[in-house]
């Protein structure tokens, strides 16, 4: 496993150069680390790659209900019952296996991320036909995250794609990161959206967090500081940072 850090122009072109070989860049990093922003640099003015975001099929479920994202997570009150109805988002049932966070859900919720579920595993499908480089933008913090974001290459041909490890430094940023997370909830709340990551799940995460390792079956790591760029963001004045994309929050 070769290790390149503050040398992704050399490293871009050495790809390049692979011809026919295909790469799949898994990012590893928790929410508002700078994933996005590293798409749109590191891809401007070259072929689009395919890109597997769990969470933007999320939020296309959620708008086609007229929900926001938070409402995909929208637990019953804690006295609540089998049985009761909310006029909203249905009636409380049991939460299927896969929602281990909720022993009660709302079968209009259960059912949104059931879609989810769906469209995220052709998402997956439909990887490696669409002939591109792959980039699995999700938070793949630890080991058995990052192997199931390699399934999207399962049955590949041996040496079709280089796997490639993105690991965005958060290590000692951990409350700055929150801080751009909160500033970027309030930016969409302006936008009529909603998506909010609350301190605690951030923990979790930084507290799962495993680094790559050989074993995983790597051919580059490579390692992306964005920090000075989210304290920047973090600085800008209100109206400055919105205007940075319109119509939509910046995508730090």
């Amino acid at each position: 496993m070769k290790l390149i850090m503050e040398n992704w122009n050399k490293f871009l072109k050495e790809a390049e150069e692979n011809g026919a070989q295909k790469n799949i860049f898994v990012l590893v990093g928790p929410p508002s680390v700078g994933k996005s922003h590293w798409m749109k640099t590191t891809f401007k003015g070259k072929e689009a790659p395919y890109i597997i975001n769990r969470d933007d099929i999320a939020t296309a479920v959620a708008k086609s209900m007229g929900w926001t994202y938070d409402d995909l997570f929208m637990p019953p009150p804690k006295e609540a019952q089998e049985g009761d109805v909310n006029e909203k988002y249905g009636t409380v049932v049991k939460s299927p296996d896969y929602m281990t966070w909720q022993p009660l859900s709302y079968d209009k919720v259960v059912e949104a991320n059931n879609k989810v579920h769906s469209l995220f595993t052709q998402t997956v499908a439909d990887a490696q036909p669409s002939g591109k480089d792959i980039v699995v933008d999700m938070t793949n913090m630890n080991a058995g995250a990052r192997q199931g974001a390699l399934s999207a290459i399962e049955g590949a041909t041996e040496g079709a794609y280089r796997k490639i490890a993105v690991v965005f430094k958060f290590e000692g940023a951990e409350e700055l990161i929150k801080a751009v997370a909160e500033k970027r909830r309030i930016e969409a709340e302006k936008e009529g959206e909603s998506k909010t990551i609350p301190p605690h799940v951030f923990d979790r995460m930084f507290k799962a967090f495993q680094t790559v390792d050989p074993g995983e079956g790597f051919d580059e790591v490579v390692s992306v500081d964005n920090i000075e760029a989210l304290q920047k963001y973090l600085d800008e004045p209100e109206q400055q940072s919105m205007q940075a994309e319109p119509g939509a929050s910046p995508q730090i």
